[in-house]
């Protein structure tokens, strides 16, 4: 058998196996209609197929990723009031009568010489026998004691304050960088506040979905959305009793697959990503092999699944798709052009033709 023959065999030999493999290749690719009419005739009911316009992006799009509903708990300063509790420490002081001021003497500080709440919420103090001060305010405490010493002291003037506050607390607990418990004081506590005094946010911490547990419910608490927009809703007083968790942060995953240059995961992080920089990230489309029509974003909505259709035939889709943000758990896919597979296996032919046909100007020369 001369050279031209032998090539001409392995050249029909190697075109069945290419076009046998080249068959199962299609059998086996995935794929989803690109066309209207395709979509409502092969899709179950459940999928919505929605194609991204310049009209309905802003509909399309579920918007920024925050947390939960803007928290209902109180934030003004302005209307905040201490009650005096029990185990709370006050200084009494009497002017010009220091027997009533420090009666342990002028060496003990204000802690050791005040008045402590009991457990009834009162405290003793001279002439007077017990007064209740539990649940009241400072001022209406020194009112009540400058009225009744007034049978024992000529005109008295009367401080009250508190020197401890240790009737309540709140607990920090979660993704902070120093979890303790912080006394409520006379001065408003906020939930930043709070968390700064407690070290920060930790750097596994989801500042959007903080949970402040008061009484027997729990409120959520955007604080991101707080830092970055201002939003005073999202930084509420705190109560005593209150105990605030910082939850860690759930990995924000999407999911690039098809043929794209690198599939793969996308971390959505705590910012917004679009359908572009996400394309972007993953090194853009496989252009020899994508089908441009058929970019498709399949979004979970509990009862339907959402399919958003990008066509990426014209230059302006993918600035189109800046507007588009990416949510977690989101799945891009990108189907195969069925084109490319003709264009693979011509590829793919191209050298064992081109032996076949250097063997043949040889087998002519001979």
């Amino acid at each position: 058998m001369n050279l031209f023959r032998i090539s001409q065999y392995w050249f029909f030999v190697s075109l069945a196996a290419l076009l046998a493999l080249a068959g199962c290749a299609e059998v086996s690719r995935t794929d989803f209609p690109t066309n209207p009419t395709a979509q409502s005739t092969e899709l179950p009911d459940y999928v919505r197929v929605i194609p991204l316009t310049p009209e309905n992006i802003s509909l399309s799009n579920a918007g920024p990723r925050q947390g939960h509903a803007t928290s209902q708990l109180p934030t003004a300063r302005s209307t905040w009031q201490y009650n005096i509790g029990v185990g709370d420490i006050l200084s009494i002081i009497v002017w010009d009568h220091p027997e009533l001021t420090l009666p342990a003497g002028p060496q003990r500080s204000q802690l050791e010489s005040g008045s402590i709440v009991n457990e009834s919420g009162a405290i003793f103090y001279p002439y007077l026998g017990q007064v209740r001060v539990a649940g009241r305010i400072v001022g209406d405490v020194q009112r009540e004691l400058t009225e009744r010493l007034q049978e024992y002291i000529p005109d008295p003037q009367i401080e009250v304050k508190v020197a401890a506050y240790n009737a309540r607390k709140v607990v920090i607990t979660g993704a902070v960088n120093a979890p303790q418990s912080l006394p409520i004081t006379n001065i408003p506590l906020t939930l930043l506040e709070a968390i700064n005094a407690s070290g920060g946010l930790a750097e596994s911490a989801d500042g959007q979905h903080v949970s402040i547990r008061r009484g027997g419910s729990s409120s959520y608490v955007n604080l991101q959305n707080f830092l970055e927009n201002g939003q005073s809703s999202n930084n509420p007083i705190l109560h005593g009793g209150d105990i605030v968790n910082v939850p860690i942060a759930e990995p924000s995953l999407a999911f690039i697959l098809g043929k794209i240059k690198s599939p793969g995961i996308v971390d959505l992080g705590s910012s917004e990503v679009s359908l572009t920089e996400a394309i972007a990230l993953k090194g853009g489309l496989d252009e020899a092999r994508a089908d441009a029509s058929g970019i498709f974003v399949f979004r979970n909505q509990q009862e339907r699944i959402d399919v958003f259709q990008l066509d990426a035939t014209t230059p302006l889709a993918f600035v189109l798709a800046t507007k588009f943000t990416l949510q977690p758990d989101d799945v891009v896919y990108i189907i195969s052009d069925p084109a490319a597979r003709w264009n693979e296996i011509i590829g793919q032919l191209i050298p064992t033709i081109g032996a076949v046909r250097q063997a043949q100007l040889i087998g002519n020369d001979l």
